[in-house]
């Protein structure tokens, strides 16, 4: 499915609202083309941002768009909900890319403006825009923007259970490919090409093997080639979007025969912690509850020490792989009801095995709905 038109227009004017409230006369965002820092356009616009650098504007009466070439342009003309499109010329683009941008802010006579931008804007633009919005005032209005995003509408909650469902068929099929004597990267490639054909839009894969459990990045296993032995365990995280932009997280552990059992025990404390922190998941509580209803569980299963700091188990997701609120005992967002929680706290044992999970939950008025259906032991194969 995907987001009526209309939402995106509904979106920039809560965004309007922001900015009234903070006596703002236009707001500049910008993304990159990574798969956590990207999705903001596509939330206010639903431009699809496959390359580069680009930029969105939200004055009180219009939005403008600036894209880095024709096929941007024509794109956003198409299928985007902005007023006008504008392509930043190339010798700007590559010195002086927020030139542009400044220009349209100083022909409105804007005077006070606000940025959203966080840390996955170039340091070519942030520079470009300083020197070219000298005497016009700033205010950094990442956070409002966050907790905007932070509630799923209805639309987009249908598109998560999607994304939630489609992950857990790419599993499926990627399981069907796991066994004694086949190569992990060979499992990856096929259940990739399944994931296409399925209508993927973007794959995001963590893959690891041996015979202790660990986590590891798809680059290494490219380089090592690993085929299955029979007492392997093996990692696989799946963080694919459907189309739509929605992104849904799976982290999961597989055993290539009987797994340990400190191994299964740990599992079993980790799933416990999953559920102690969804239930913390009240309508006004902060979010920091999860995260310290889940260290609790975890202490008195005697994984980690009651004085250790409470770690970061997790966060949201949507149209970007990471978004916010963190589940960390230092978030401030309190919990409403259309908050995604991609739950993944984790356990070091002394062999150095890491054992963790991720399950995906909404809140709800009536507290936390699981969204993922995923077994809650160990896969044994």
């Amino acid at each position: 499915m995907k987001i009526p038109k209309e939402e995106f227009t509904a979106r920039q004017q809560s965004l309007r609202r922001i900015m009234a409230e903070r006596g703002l006369d236009a707001v500049c965002i910008a993304g990159s083309a990574q798969l956590d820092t990207r999705g903001v356009l596509r939330y206010f616009t639903d431009y699809y941002l496959p390359v580069f650098e680009e930029y969105l504007l939200v004055t009180r009466e219009r939005s403008f768009f600036f894209v880095h070439d024709g096929c941007g342009a024509d794109y956003a003309k198409r299928f985007c909900a902005v007023d006008e499109i504008k392509i930043i010329p190339e010798a700007d683009y590559n010195f002086d890319p927020a030139k542009p941008v400044a220009d349209v802010l100083k022909e409105l006579g804007c005077k006070n403006i606000g940025t959203c931008w966080g840390r996955q804007v170039s340091a070519g633009f942030c520079n470009s825009f300083a020197k070219h919005t000298k005497g016009i005032s700033s205010a950094d209005i990442s956070m409002p923007v966050h907790r905007l995003r932070a509630v799923k509408s209805p639309a987009e909650i249908a598109l998560m259970r999607e994304a939630v469902k489609f992950n857990e068929k790419i599993l499926d099929f990627y399981l069907s490919q796991t066994a004694a004597g086949k190569t992990e990267i060979d499992a990856v490639n096929k259940a990739s090409l399944y994931a296409l054909e399925q209508g993927a839009e973007d794959l995001y894969w963590m893959t690891a093997s041996g015979k202790t459990p660990s986590l590891a990045y798809l680059a290494a296993s490219r380089q090592q080639k690993h085929t299955w032995q029979q007492g392997d365990y093996h990692y696989v995280v799946l963080e694919h979007s459907v189309p739509g932009g929605c992104y849904s997280e799976i982290t999961q552990l597989i055993s290539l025969g009987k797994p340990k059992k400190e191994y299964e025990e740990a599992y079993k404390a980790v799933t416990e912690a999953q559920k102690a922190a969804a239930s913390a998941a009240k309508t006004g509580q902060p979010v920091s509850k999860l995260a310290e209803a889940s260290h609790k569980v975890l202490c008195e299963l005697g994984y980690c020490a009651k004085e250790s700091p409470v770690p970061c188990i997790g966060h949201s997701q949507g149209l970007d792989a990471w978004e916010f609120p963190r589940i960390a005992a230092d978030e401030t967002m309190t919990v409403q009801p259309g908050m995604r929680f991609n739950i993944h706290p984790a356990v070091i044992l002394p062999d150095g095995a890491k054992i963790t999970s991720c399950q995906s939950w909404l809140a709800t008025e009536n507290g936390c709905e699981q969204l993922s259906t995923l077994s809650d032991k160990i896969i044994v194969l």
